[in-house]
């Protein structure tokens, strides 16, 4: 038998006496039980022995084991996603980036916008076994002077970036078809994993479009978006698009984009121009039109949690709150695809699902498969991920409390097995944090 070290008091033992059955998995494989746990079955938790074997998931007992974890009565869920974050950038402290990413249990991110050589930087790091796996756009679609223009500004002004890493890099400037044809194979030599897009406002781009007091505060011209769409799927690419208002909501699907990016409203108070809170209200229709076609709408709403209710600003967070309640709500009633993405380069989806726990608008079930399972598949939609399900990907982690009683539990993970690898981990109380 071989031994591996305990990790976090969980102990390996040798194996005796235990039964052996027909297998398919060749001798010379190494086969690992995780025993003494309750693994999440997208339901309820189930009392059974889960086995890795070359980085797969099965609950069939093997002709032979090499080593047996014992789990501790621990409670076994698919690992943690984060389907909208920019930090998995090389200017980052990627190592400690990491590592937090895997102390939380968060194994997958979707980047929707980056450098392709920032990408290229980070590539040797990840998309490994202990560590974590990302998707990137590779840069994103926008108008002149539209979104996310102001941020290569404030990365050039202090000498960051450089003018080379604006338009053609971080993003595309699409004004016509013509601006289209011209872009778009530019933009497929870098390999992007899918297409980003921007909308802001589309409701007002004709007003907007030309105007400096909306630089950084307008996007594509929504009736563009559907021939981007068109090539991004002829071309085997899903489409992500970024809205604020509701009017913005519609339009990505109208165009036929398989993910939107917020939900209205997520900075409502930001832009230049007032807004009432009916602008970001997503309609009954829509919800429905979404659930059709099976968009995943990535929340991003944490920030609402940074307004204390009690503060001079508490009527924002009551508004806020409000606002992201009834809109979840309508989507939830219409079992739209709901994926988690906190949009904080300093934080990840953690904070993002505790808030929407707050909210009560989904149990805790509900919620646990929305960070696990939809956020994952949205990230790897051809992967064999987000479920502990026979033949999927060996990665789950150990929480020591049931999420399904006490949502607080995900903070508290205790063990972590990445595609059948071990991974070193902090302690729960530094995980949490």
């Amino acid at each position: 038998m071989k031994n591996v070290l305990p990790l976090f008091g969980f102990a390996l033992i040798a194996l005796s006496g235990f039964s052996q059955s027909s297998s398919t998995i060749p001798a010379d494989t190494k086969v690992t039980a995780f025993t003494n746990a309750s693994w999440f079955d997208g339901r309820s938790f189930r009392k059974r022995t889960g086995y890795t074997a070359r980085g797969v998931l099965s609950f069939r007992r093997p002709s032979h084991v090499d080593a047996v974890v014992d789990l501790k009565g621990g409670f076994v869920v698919p690992p943690f996603a984060e389907a909208h974050n920019h930090n998995v950038e090389s200017l980052n402290k990627v190592d400690a980036l990491i590592q937090r990413y895997l102390n939380h249990g968060i194994f997958y991110i979707k980047d929707p916008d980056n450098l392709p050589d920032g990408r290229d930087k980070v590539l040797p790091k990840i998309d490994r076994p202990e560590s974590i796996d990302v998707t990137f756009s590779n840069g994103g679609f926008t108008s002149s002077n539209g979104h996310p223009a102001e941020i290569v500004k404030r990365n050039i002004d202090p000498g960051v970036w450089t003018k080379a890493d604006g338009d053609g890099a971080f993003y595309y400037t699409i004004d016509s078809p013509a601006d289209l044809e011209r872009r778009w194979p530019q933009f497929l030599a870098t390999k992007p994993d899918f297409v980003k897009t921007y909308l802001l406002y589309s409701e007002n781009y004709a007003a907007r479009k030309d105007s400096d007091k909306y630089y950084g505060w307008k996007g594509l011209d929504p009736a563009l978006l559907k021939f981007i769409v068109q090539k991004a799927h002829a071309a085997g690419l899903r489409v992500s698009t970024h809205i604020e208002s509701a009017a913005d909501f519609h339009n990505a699907l109208s165009a036929g984009v398989d993910e939107i990016n917020h939900m209205p409203g997520f900075r409502a108070h930001a832009d230049v121009s007032p807004h009432a809170v009916s602008e970001f209200q997503i309609s009954e229709s829509d919800a429905k039109l979404a659930s059709s076609r099976g968009t995943y709408v990535v929340t991003t709403l944490a920030d609402a949690a940074s307004i204390d209710p009690h503060g001079p600003n508490g009527k924002l967070r009551q508004e806020a709150d409000e606002l992201n309640r009834r809109n979840l709500t309508l989507l939830k009633r219409y079992k739209v695809h709901i994926a988690l993405g906190s949009d904080s380069y300093r934080s990840d989806t953690l904070p993002e699902a505790l808030y929407l726990e707050s909210l009560h608008v989904f149990n805790s079930r509900s919620l646990l498969t929305s960070w696990c399972t939809t956020t994952a598949k949205t990230i790897f939609p051809d992967r064999k991920i987000g479920e502990l399900k026979e033949g999927y990907e060996a990665s789950f982690v150990v929480l020591g409390r049931d999420p399904l009683q006490d949502f607080s539990a995900v903070q508290h993970l205790v063990y972590g097995v990445k595609q059948g690898h071990i991974l070193k981990l902090e302690t729960a109380s530094n995980a949490a944090h």
